[in-house]
């Protein structure tokens, strides 16, 4: 899980990376309440999970509290590739002498960590390890070593820096490592820390944490939790695995593979899937029962069910559809497609209510072509 910048930015503070005065504006926030105690010019941030916001459009500078407000607004209704902004980070404007970029991140086919600096920062890492690779320094170490004191000062001197800055970088590499160790993270980075005439302070910051390790870093798990939507909360409390999607026709497939290759094919004939939804191979049919329910709060023009039975047994998905055309008021068109482990038992359990489905994907996709088109 990617931390969004003030989630990041809250977990430097715990571990006393300095940073410059800020403001979190949410959506259930009134900006022109909130932004009378801030004073400007100031930087207007939006909270979302993309790269190159910049580039986007979504950090702009406010010379006073109305254009505060204004880009508060503007931003918090702004949707960008399926996110939607949440909140806005307000954070004073820094008096910038140099930039730097640093990380520390695990390099799982090596076993290893590796801690990055650069003194070329500001920009996005790719683009500096394309045009000048020899401007990133690396160490590589493992978990068992640590980051020592000695690699980190090693680091703080390939960058350049003077006398009375390298304890400081060598003290900041050490709070990312701490950092990495005592949350578990895959990644932490600070992309630009800004030299100012007071100091080191970092202007943005990112961490990508590991899922896997929720079970001991409950924090982690509840600010995931938080960010879940209605439909994300129902799917996984009923064992689905769901992501929306921009598109109008509802997916609901059995396998991840099977479910995303369906999405390509889809998408390659000009057919936009509004989720990802795979029910997980031994499906129940109040399993198959709650994703047509799911799926409907998306309003799809119509539903694709592409089941290939192995250990799911094709006539237990056919009871879940029957079950769920019984008990919903109204249901978009429906294309089934069951394949496999007792896929005629299905057919025609589904046939005997009046109901057809397909034994062939692509008879199917074309199906779901001309309802569309």
């Amino acid at each position: 899980m990617r931390l969004l910048e003030h989630e990041s930015k809250e977990i430097f503070q715990q571990f006393g990376i300095p940073l410059l005065e800020r403001l979190l504006v949410t959506r259930g926030d009134d900006p022109e309440k909130k932004l009378r105690i801030f004073s400007f010019p100031a930087i207007i941030k939006s909270q979302i999970a993309i790269g190159s916001r910049k580039k986007a459009g979504l950090i702009k500078i406010a010379k006073n509290y109305q254009e505060g407000i204004s880009l508060c607004k503007q931003f918090l209704n702004k949707k960008i590739g399926g996110y939607s902004v949440e909140a806005t980070l307000v954070e004073k404007l820094a008096n910038i002498i140099h930039e730097y970029y640093c990380s520390i991140v695990l390099d799982a086919s090596e076993r290893q960590f590796s801690l990055l600096a650069s003194a070329k920062g500001g920009i996005e890492i790719e683009e500096v390890a394309r045009a000048n690779p020899s401007a990133i320094f690396r160490t590589n170490f493992t978990l068992t070593e640590g980051l020592s004191k000695k690699k980190a000062r090693e680091m703080a001197l390939n960058l350049g820096v003077k006398n009375g800055q390298i304890e400081e970088f060598t003290h900041l590499f050490l709070k990312l490592w701490e950092i990495c160790t005592n949350i578990e993270a895959l990644m932490v980075e600070i992309n630009p820390l800004a030299l100012t005439p007071s100091g080191f302070v970092a202007l943005d910051g990112k961490i990508i944490v590991d899922e896997n390790a929720f079970y001991r870093q409950p924090f982690l798990q509840q600010l995931q939790e938080k960010k879940y939507s209605k439909l994300e909360k129902y799917a996984k409390e009923n064992d689905l695995f769901f992501v929306k999607l921009d598109g109008d026709v509802g997916i609901i497939g059995n396998g991840a593979g099977l479910t995303l290759a369906l999405i390509d094919i889809l998408r390659d004939m000009g057919i936009k899937p509004a989720n990802f939804l795979d029910i997980g191979g031994g499906a129940s049919s109040q399993r198959v029962y709650k994703a047509l329910h799911l799926i409907l709060d998306l309003n799809p023009k119509a539903i694709f069910i592409n089941v290939f039975g192995g250990i799911t047994r094709c006539d237990v998905i056919a009871k879940g559809i029957l079950q769920g055309i019984k008990s919903f008021k109204t249901m978009p068109p429906l294309i089934i497609r069951l394949m496999g482990n007792k896929n005629r038992e299905g057919i025609e359990l589904l046939k005997s209510e009046g109901i057809h489905a397909h034994e062939d994907l692509m008879e199917a996709i074309n199906n779901i072509k001309e309802i569309i088109h």
